[in-house]
């Protein structure tokens, strides 16, 4: 779908994209097919899409024979969806955020693939992977500067970067998207996310605790980012000499920690 054909579309649906949801639709061909490709679509998949906008990805999702279940926030979207009464298509109408994935996708295996509204990458991302039922992958559109920090590209970790290492056993950036791929273009970069989440049953086992309870102190260290993590976490004698142990630094902050070494920390600190 070109500019020219999404000018004429949004006219019939009695309006411009809606900045306050974010929408710049994807309009480049090549970016499309590296999310689909990656995706492994196969006849019958369930698919999880969030924001299915005029419909761009969810038509290339469907051709490929998958079933696509389009959460769509803004109504005029949604009622236009539900009007092409297309086979395969599930619409729902409401807030991806508020909404139970799980009653949606039900118990078979699903993937989470989409262009998502950036100011909800960070939720989607934890709705995804900290599911019990998580997808087997996740492959989304989101803002490269994200994309890099869920990855911790830059070396230091985030709450957000290691709420994604601890339970992905797979993390790329599959391509970079300048802000001519959209229409409205957006004002940033933007990326392809591939992310393979960890079987649940495995998680503990690969960290030698359960991920929550690493995430609990992660979230006390990262509540003063700039201080100190000793000054954020509380330390006994015994447990300062298990971060010698460990080789954390008596000065580090928690973004210079490794996923590796805050599961190490979180069995010494109650």
């Amino acid at each position: 779908m070109n500019p020219s054909e999404i000018k004429v579309l949004l006219e019939k649906l009695g309006g411009a994209p809606n900045k306050r949801l974010g929408q710049h639709f994807l309009i480049d061909g090549a970016t499309l097919e590296t999310i689909v490709e990656a995706g492994e679509i196969q006849e019958g998949d369930t698919v999880l899409e969030i924001g299915p906008g005029l419909g761009v990805l969810t038509n290339e999702l469907l051709d490929r024979g998958a079933n696509v279940i389009a959460i769509e926030k803004d109504k005029r979207y949604a009622a236009y969806h539900e009007s092409r009464k297309l086979k395969n298509l599930k619409i729902v109408q409401g807030d991806a955020i508020q909404l139970d994935w799980l009653k949606l996708v039900g118990k078979k295996p699903w993937k989470l693939i989409a262009n998502l509204p950036y100011a909800i990458t960070s939720y989607a991302l934890r709705l995804g992977l900290w599911s019990k039922h998580p997808p087997e992958c996740i492959v989304v559109l989101v803002q490269k500067e994200v994309a890099e920090r869920a990855m911790a590209r830059d070396g230091k970790q985030s709450l957000l970067s290691l709420m994604v290492a601890l339970v992905s056993s797979e993390m790329r950036i599959l391509r970079k998207v300048p802000p001519g791929c959209f229409y409205p273009p957006p004002r940033v970069d933007s990326a392809v996310l591939y992310v393979k989440p960890m079987p649940v049953k495995d998680r503990a086992k690969h960290w030698g605790i359960e991920p929550e309870q690493i995430m609990l102190l992660a979230k006390k260290g990262f509540a003063k980012p700039r201080k100190l993590l000793r000054s954020n976490i509380d330390v006994s004698e015994d447990q300062s000499q298990a971060w010698e142990s460990l080789g954390i630094n008596p000065k580090a902050r928690a973004e210079d920690l490794s996923p590796r070494q805050w599961a190490e920390l979180a069995k010494t600190v109650k």
